[in-house]
């Protein structure tokens, strides 16, 4: 016996608007983990994970400002002559503003990792909107408004890519990193840099601590000389970001 069409109730279909709005939120999380393939950037800088195939390469810090770390960071890369990107948490510039000024004026570039470092997959697109909004904020009021954003842990979620592209921020993650925290020995992280340093890499460091393990950062620190001699011996140069992907002074 035929059975009659079941009808669709207001309520089915909020259920799959709601599935739906679920999945937009989350896919681009899995997008984001472009750092394992070779994609340089999406459409839009949607995300951003490489720079232009050219000669030079980025290497960022996270997770600062902290004004007992980030100076002997500062302090490595001039004796090295290498230029670099910090991405800063907000709630941290609230309380050393300065060394943000100090990145500043030896010739590295400053922008945002969002105000509080915490997993987006955990909420929601108005805890998002918020966070990034304060997070502007206070780099403004610091004096270097944020066009750059890196989202903590490399998490993004549709809404960040939304709240993200609405305050005009340009989502940025990786192609090469270090992972500090799982070492001791800075053969290790440099090893783990040189083995995807191609040209227009960004290189994922860290100038603090606090929201990792413990002297993560030193070990990053202590490779660094053994990464300026693999960029020497590889005839690439490292700048800026902006450098990075827009070109300009070297």
């Amino acid at each position: 016996m035929d059975r009659a069409p079941r009808l669709r109730t207001p309520r089915t279909y909020l259920g799959a608007a709601a599935g739906l709005a679920v999945a937009a939120n989350y896919v681009p999380a899995t997008v984001t983990l472009g750092q394992w393939g070779s994609l340089r950037v999406l459409p839009g800088d949607l995300c951003r994970w490489r720079g232009p195939d050219v000669s030079r390469v980025a290497i960022t810090f996270d997770d600062g400002p902290n004004r007992h770390t980030t100076p002997r960071v500062l302090d490595c890369l001039d004796q090295l002559g290498l230029r670099a990107t910090f991405f800063c948490v907000g709630s941290l510039v609230e309380r050393d503003g300065d060394v943000v000024g100090e990145i500043a004026r030896r010739g590295h570039q400053v922008e945002t990792h969002g105000h509080r470092h915490q997993h987006h997959l955990f909420h929601s697109p108005r805890w998002i909107v918020n966070d990034l909004r304060r997070a502007t904020r206070v780099m403004s009021e610091c004096g270097f408004p944020s066009s750059w954003y890196r989202p903590s842990y490399g998490q993004a979620t549709g809404a960040t890519l939304v709240a993200a592209s609405a305050l005009g921020l340009r989502p940025v993650l990786w192609s090469s990193w270090g992972r500090e925290w799982t070492t001791n020995d800075p053969d290790d992280v440099a090893r783990r840099i040189s083995g995807r340093l191609d040209p227009g890499a960004i290189i994922l460091l860290h100038d603090n601590d606090e929201l990792g393990s413990p002297d993560m950062w030193r070990v990053g620190l202590s490779a660094l000389p053994r990464l300026a001699a693999e960029l020497e011996r590889r005839e690439l140069q490292a700048v800026t970001l902006d450098e990075l992907v827009y070109g300009g002074r070297l």
